[in-house]
């Protein structure tokens, strides 16, 4: 009796311990905030002042990042001349801004003090939203006036000394509307970024990849550039996205020319075989300035684009690279750039004065001395 009353008490030990800390368990994973102190800069607080802050991170069901926030002066203000008030800049896990808010009975004010109009309040908001506002390139000492009221000469935030068109400020708050957007688009986004990527694993930058969202596929190509991620389902979603988009061509070529040779050589092989004009140029460019030795195979697969349609740059830049591996030129590379004496003067010229040098066979000689006597004038 004894052993089955204490094998019961063991039990409901046992129950409750492990209730208890599952109880713990769900209570850390239900605080979805997580909080990165962080040091920023202000433009409008000197070139040198460097501040701290806290960045909050907002996490989702998957324990991804789904948001960020800070909170906020709502003005850089000298001499304690303006109300200063606590303002939440809000992003998303890009760092792209999304909105601002105020506490309750937290209220913004103007020149003089001044309230802020309902009107006043979506105007700052479509300033804050607009990337390339004017606010993007004016000092502080531009936006403050120069006031002596008792002998003492005060800088408040009076009219902007700037003529400012009026959908591109607030009157009578332009030092607010600077302070606000140098928030939302200033260093903390780059720490946003950082934060983000370091949750995220291959699937999560595939599925950015795939989104069309120009600025995620950016942000994704970036960080798995920077985190070295070549694995094959990553490499073919960046070559994929690539292929539909111009805007991603830069970041791609730098994340080919950062994998391995393999990587780099069938990527790039893939963007000039398939890709259009820009993207075979920045590939071809790519090649010509690259370290990497080509084989017969991969210059002749190459060539078999080249004999098709194609312009003089592209011509230009694959014979040059031609030139640069001699020891890849093969009679079948040959035979593929046969055709192209048929082009345009401007791309025929340029692959005579290169077959020139080759060793041909008695029939293509014959081709190229027939090239030379038509075009005696133009070579």
């Amino acid at each position: 009796m004894f052993i089955r009353y204490t094998y019961i008490i063991t039990v409901v030990f046992l129950a409750l311990l492990f209730t208890n800390k599952s109880a713990k368990r769900h209570l850390v994973q239900s605080n979805n905030e997580i909080k990165h102190h962080i040091k920023v800069h202000h433009p409008g607080k000197g070139q040198n002042n460097i501040e701290d802050a806290v960045l909050v991170e907002v996490k989702g069901k998957n324990n991804l990042p789904v948001s960020y926030y800070m909170d906020v002066e709502s003005v850089i203000c000298y001499e304690n001349l303006c109300k200063i008030v606590p303002v939440r800049i809000i992003w998303n896990t890009i760092g792209e801004y999304q909105k601002y808010e105020l506490a309750k009975g937290v209220a913004l004010e103007k020149y003089e003090g001044e309230p802020y109009t309902e009107e006043d309040y979506s105007k700052t908001q479509k300033i804050l939203l607009d990337v390339d506002s004017p606010f993007k390139s004016i000092r502080i000492d531009e936006i403050l006036t120069t006031v002596k009221s008792h002998d003492i000469v005060d800088a408040v935030a009076g009219e902007t000394l700037l003529e400012l068109n009026e959908d591109d400020t607030v009157d009578g708050a332009s030092l607010t509307c600077y302070t606000l957007w140098h928030w939302a688009h200033g260093a903390v986004v780059e720490k946003i970024k950082e934060v983000t990527a370091s949750n995220f694993s291959s699937k999560n930058y595939i599925a950015y990849l795939n989104s069309d969202n120009l600025q995620k596929q950016l942000f994704a190509i970036t960080y798995v550039n920077l985190q070295k991620k070549y694995e094959k389902d990553v490499v073919a979603a960046v070559t994929q996205n690539t292929l539909k988009n111009n805007n991603l061509v830069r970041n791609a070529i730098l994340y080919a020319e950062n994998g391995s040779e393999d990587t780099y050589l069938s990527t790039l092989k893939t963007f000039i075989t398939k890709g259009n004009a820009k993207l075979k140029i920045a590939a071809l460019n790519s090649l010509l300035n690259a370290n990497t030795r080509l084989n017969s195979n991969y210059v002749t697969d190459l060539s078999l684009v080249v004999s098709k349609n194609i312009t003089y740059h592209e011509t230009a830049l694959f014979l040059r690279i031609l030139q640069q591996n001699k020891q890849a030129v093969t009679s079948n590379l040959i035979s593929n750039l046969m055709p192209l004496l048929q082009k345009d003067i401007v791309i025929s010229r340029n692959v005579y004065w290169f077959l020139k040098g080759e060793n041909l066979t008695t029939l293509q000689q014959k081709v190229l001395n027939n090239f030379a006597k038509k075009h005696k004038n133009q070579l």
